[in-house]
C-alpha cells in the first residue's frame, strides 16, 4: 500500500506544488533548478506499491521516483519518472491525504503549453477553480484540454472542492526549456519562492544557439555540390 514519509518536520499552510513530466520538461526543471539553488530541500518521499520497483539515480544520489521537498510554508511534490495509471492513482490519493492532514491552502499543478514557434518571451497562463490560487500577470486560458496526471488531479480535486491551480508556461521546446521554467518559478514568488532564474534562462539560450551552430554545419554538408558542366 501506497504511503508517504517526511525525513524532516514539516512545514504547512501553504500548497502542495506538483512538478512531474510535462511538454519541454518545464516543471521538473523548475524544481530541480529550485532544489539547486537551496530555495526548496528534500524532506521527503511518497512509497508507491507498484509491480516494478523503480530507484532514480540522480547527481549521484539514489532517490524514491516521488520526492517532497519543502519551500517555505509550501511543499513540492515531484516524480521525474513516468508512472503508469495504478501508481497515477495511488499518487493522486497520497497527495490529497498529504493535503487533508497538513491542511494546505490548495493545490497548484506546473505544466506546459505546447506552441508552434519559440519566443523570446514565455507566456503564462492558468486555469483555477474559484478559490484557487491566482497569479500575477498571467493570462486565463479560456480553452483547451489536458491529459494525463495533471488532468485526473485536477478533476479529483474539482471532485473534492479543493481549491487547484493549473499554471501554464509556453514552451516550443523538445529539450529541457528553461525559459519557460523560469516563467513558472518566477509565478510562484507570491508564495515566497524567489530565485535568480538568470542563469537558468542563459543555459537554455545558449544551448539553443549550440544546436542552431550544429544544424547549419550539418544542412552545410547536405548541400549538392554544383556541376559546371551541366
Amino acid at each position: 500500500m501506497a504511503k508517504f514519509y517526511f525525513k524532516k518536520a514539516l512545514k504547512s499552510g501553504g500548497y502542495i506544488i506538483t512538478a512531474f513530466q510535462t511538454v519541454g520538461y518545464i516543471s521538473i526543471l523548475a524544481s530541480r533548478y529550485l532544489e539547486e539553488k537551496g530555495a526548496i530541500k528534500d524532506i521527503g518521499f511518497i512509497d508507491l506499491d507498484i509491480e516494478m520497483p523503480v530507484a532514480v539515480i540522480d547527481r549521484g544520489e539514489i532517490n524514491f521516483p516521488v520526492r517532497i521537498l519543502q519551500a517555505e510554508n509550501s511543499i513540492f511534490i515531484n516524480s521525474q519518472f513516468p508512472l503508469d495509471p495504478d501508481a497515477i492513482k495511488e499518487l493522486i490519493s497520497q497527495i490529497f491525504e498529504i493535503y487533508k492532514k497538513y491542511k494546505f491552502e490548495g493545490i497548484i499543478c506546473l505544466d506546459g503549453l505546447a506552441i508552434d514557434k519559440g519566443k523570446e518571451v514565455s507566456e503564462l497562463y492558468y486555469a483555477s477553480s474559484r478559490n484557487g490560487f491566482q497569479p500575477a500577470n498571467a493570462r486565463k486560458l479560456e480553452d483547451g484540454a489536458i491529459i494525463g496526471l495533471n488532468a485526473e488531479l485536477t478533476l479529483r480535486a474539482k471532485m473534492e472542492d479543493v481549491p487547484v491551480t493549473l499554471l501554464m508556461a509556453e514552451t516550443h521546446s523538445e529539450i529541457p526549456d528553461g525559459l519557460a521554467a523560469a516563467t513558472l518559478i518566477n509565478a510562484l514568488a507570491p508564495l515566497g519562492i524567489h530565485v535568480d532564474t538568470r542563469e537558468l534562462v542563459s543555459e537554455y539560450r545558449q544551448t539553443l544557439a549550440k544546436i542552431d551552430e550544429m544544424l547549419k554545419k550539418i544542412n552545410k554538408k547536405e548541400e549538392p555540390k554544383t556541376d559546371l558542366y551541366g
